[in-house]
């Protein structure tokens, strides 16, 4: 191939990632961990594999608390169809949009102090904002130099080459906030781009970042999806009690189809202007927004967030915290104190042997591969919740060190 066909991979390279992905992907495959049918028995705790009628627990579901198979979220989203009777206008909400959408935003931007903005992904908010806010159209009209974590979420990191033909685009060390104080003295308007609770384990240094947006001036777009609901006496997650007004320089994207219990994503936004700005911009226009049955869920969900439940379905995450890092002190796990762990084997093939032999003991749990972690620090992400019974919570603990004890 001729070298004025390549391009230049600053920020991404598929020629390299792609192999590398798919060879790991061929492993989980080769060993029966792709491709699974199931049918949900128990909600996530108890899931059947239609083929062999295999029954395992899904230590690989983000819904944290297991709202999504709570029954007052799917009657709600069955009498929403009922009551609107249509799936969706099928166009772009900022023309038109059903009566039960804006009870939606109204119902959201109450119980979040700020205005919500919602969308069917993450990733599609991040499409539709994250170049704005590096060309300067949510600020002061004036480029802003955008700095992403490393670990950032993929549905972010995706966008780099599309930011970068707005601005300087920057890829700081994880949570280093010396790097990124760095840049704001050299630079007077700068973005941060970055998770609360980050997919692979660990959480942002948010004390840091206040203190760089208080004293530079630095917008700040964070991804909470892996805190909403999970933390917080309202679900409010990890990053809003520490920017509790949200104001012209935060924006928080978080996930409604984790821990929330629904479908979709939100973008809790402090000026209204922007909100009506951003409802009309890029993938927000000319995709389509919520159904009409993922709003009657959200609703549901939403519900669930205002009653004692809530905090019923909190205590017991943080009772399964607490016991299983007890009951794997002595391991080399990252995620203490978090509801997502993540043990590092290295190599790919250990990782789908650890991740094959919990499934036959009746857990399913992900193994990670480059380029979601780095080389040679391939591993099993596993996720805590909220409505797995303390036995369940027990018995996984015993079985993973039991395996991690054979592994070597």
């Amino acid at each position: 191939m001729s070298e004025d066909v390549v391009g230049p991979h600053r920020f991404r390279n598929n020629r390299t990632m792609v192999p590398a992905a798919e060879a790991a992907w061929g492993l989980s495959e080769k060993n029966g961990m792709l491709g699974l049918v199931v049918e949900a028995v128990d909600g996530q705790n108890r899931l059947r594999e239609l083929s062999s009628g295999h029954e395992f627990a899904n230590l690989s579901s983000c819904s944290y608390l297991g709202f999504n198979s709570h029954p007052a979220v799917i009657e709600a989203g069955r009498a929403a169809l009922a009551e609107e009777r249509i799936t969706g206008l099928s166009m772009g909400e900022f023309r038109i949009r059903l009566g039960i959408l804006e009870r939606l935003e109204a119902e959201l931007a109450e119980h979040f102090g700020a205005h919500v903005l919602p969308s069917v992904s993450c990733g599609v908010l991040s499409a539709a904002i994250l170049p704005l806010l590096a060309s300067g159209h949510l600020t002061d009209g004036e480029p802003l130099v955008v700095v992403f974590d490393r670990f950032a979420h993929f549905s972010m990191n995706f966008l780099k080459p599309i930011v970068a033909d707005e601005t300087l685009v920057l890829t700081c060390p994880h949570n280093d906030m010396q790097f990124l104080e760095d840049v704001c003295k050299r630079h007077p308007r700068v973005a941060y781009v970055c998770e609360g609770v980050y997919s692979v384990g660990g959480q942002a240094d948010l004390a840091g970042i206040r203190e760089l947006q208080d004293r530079y001036g630095m917008f700040v777009y964070l991804d909470d999806s892996h805190a909403l609901s999970a933390l917080g006496d309202r679900g409010e997650g990890y990053a809003r009690p520490v920017f509790p007004d949200l104001g012209s320089r935060t924006l928080i994207v978080a996930s409604i189809a984790k821990a929330f219990g629904s479908t979709g994503g939100i973008a809790m936004i402090g000026e209204r202007d922007v909100f009506e700005f951003l409802y009309r911009s890029g993938p927000l226009a000319w995709s389509q927004g919520l159904r009409t049955a993922a709003v009657g869920t959200t609703l549901g969900a939403l519900d669930l967030h205002r009653s004692p439940e809530l905090r019923r379905r909190q205590r017991q995450l943080s009772r399964n915290i607490a016991l299983f890092d007890e009951r794997l002190r002595g391991h080399d796990l990252r995620g203490t104190g978090s509801h997502i762990k993540f043990v590092t084997v290295g190599d790919n093939d250990r990782a789908v042997r650890l991740s094959t032999e919990l499934y036959r003991r009746g857990y399913y749990c992900s193994a990670m591969f480059f380029p979601i972690v780095p080389r040679n620090q391939a591993g099993v992400r596993m996720m805590l919740r909220g409505d797995m019974p303390t036995a369940l919570t027990e018995r996984f603990a015993d079985d993973l060190a039991d395996i991690l004890a054979g592994l070597g």
